[in-house]
């Protein structure tokens, strides 16, 4: 077993899932409650971990390279299937990679205005990460490997600053308030399904690590599980501190049309703990979380366009790869911004197709394929492909319902 590249890999998985994003848990899920909130979050990582599992039975079918998910797709569910990874998978990761830009552009350019109080287009600063951060998904999955861990090390420390200073303030009962309203469950779902969003990266560890399924098998698991940890003491000291209803509550910074705004609930924070470090700790996660959730993502797009179009691993081939990796989202995010942030809003949409109905009906018609198998067979057996498909029938219902009613 190769201990570094399992590490980094468990890191990778961790740092895709945990991104600014984490912030809007407590949002999302405060009207019902601490306990609802924990119930859910630990289902929705047994499904979306499961799910991951069977992305890499199916995944483990096919050789390094030739693993991506619209490659997979294709092989199994043959051109209907192709079709669908591809519509979901590239609207999905270039929304992303765009709203990242966006965010860390906005980043830099308030960077360089408090250093040396010159105001930065736009477009320079998103080139400029673009090209820093690009060249790190470029040249290699191990580069991306070690980019990442210095990062999550920063990450980490941070959460740990953050933590430190929340939890004193957690009054027990506030956790144990059962007043909240539970019918907000139907908000609460798609939020919490694309925080356990890391199925398309899959395909790039199997190619770093090798086809070796307890390696990988152990990765999946040992970075959901990080994520799940990591969420839970975040709702427990955010829900134990601030009171749904009061002064400096959730109801106090709630808008007339119900929701809350992330900056008014951070501010909330701040004024709860009353200490400088809790802004450092809050602001450099949530912008090292940008750059960490970019990485995964992007290498799950780069891997993916790079089998569908069968460039070869080599730098011509890197490059052109890379060119289809990051100019279609640095050009939404610069001239059509209310594009990608549609897509993002119908992002909880194609995260359920790409991460749990597809990755089980691969695992289904591969089971009853004679020319593909697997060296890995998620247990369960037919039933639990039932019960996962269940589940993503029904969590599209739900996101078309909160979308559209």
């Amino acid at each position: 077993m190769n201990n570094s590249k399992l590490i980094g890999s468990i890191l990778m998985i961790t740092g895709t899932m945990i991104g600014a994003g984490m912030l809007a848990l407590s949002i999302v899920s405060a009207k019902a409650g601490f306990a609802v909130a924990t119930v859910t979050l630990i289902t929705m990582w047994a499904v979306m971990t499961i799910t991951a599992l069977l992305t890499l039975e199916v995944n483990l079918a096919f050789e390094e390279y030739s693993n991506s998910l619209g490659n997979m797709a294709f092989k199994i569910l043959g051109i209907h299937g192709r079709t669908a990874s591809w519509f979901c998978t590239l609207i999905l990761l270039y929304s992303l990679t765009a709203a990242y830009i966006s965010g860390n552009s906005s980043l830099i350019t308030n960077i360089i205005e408090l250093a040396f109080h010159i105001k930065t287009p736009n477009w320079l600063n998103a080139t400029i990460y673009l090209l820093a951060m690009g060249w790190v998904v470029f040249w290699s999955t191990k580069c991306v490997d070690y980019c990442n861990r210095i990062l999550m090390i920063l990450k980490i420390c941070l959460l740990w600053v953050t933590f430190t200073l929340m939890l004193p303030t957690v009054n027990i009962a506030n956790i144990t308030n059962n007043s909240y309203d539970n019918r907000c469950l139907l908000s609460m779902l798609p939020v919490f399904l694309c925080s356990f969003g890391f199925h398309t990266i899959i395909p790039s560890l199997s190619n770093y690590i090798g086809r070796k399924p307890r390696e990988l098998k152990l990765a999946i698991i040992c970075g959901s599980s990080t994520a799940l940890i990591i969420y839970l003491l975040w709702l427990f000291a955010t829900m134990g501190m601030i009171p749904w209803s009061g002064t400096h509550s959730f109801t106090s910074i709630m808008q007339p049309n119900g929701h809350i705004l992330v900056r008014d609930f951070v501010k909330n924070i701040y004024e709860t703990v009353d200490n400088k470090w809790m802004t450092v700790g809050i602001n450099g996660f949530s912008n090292i979380a940008m750059t960490t959730s970019f990485l995964g993502v992007t290498l799950g797009l780069f891997d993916f366009l790079a089998d569908g179009f069968k460039y070869s691993n080599n730098r011509s081939g890197r490059f052109k790869t890379s060119l289809l990796t990051f100019i279609p989202p640095l050009v939404f995010a610069l001239f059509f911004p209310n594009g990608f942030l549609l897509a993002l809003k119908f992002a909880a949409l194609f995260a359920t197709i790409i991460t749990i109905i597809l990755p089980t009906l691969m695992a289904y018609k591969l089971r009853c394929n004679t020319k593909l198998s697997s060296p890995y067979r998620v247990f369960g057996g037919n039933y639990l492909l039932c019960i996962m498909m269940t589940i993503g029938i029904i969590m599209l219902v739900v996101i078309l319902f909160s979308l559209f009613i």
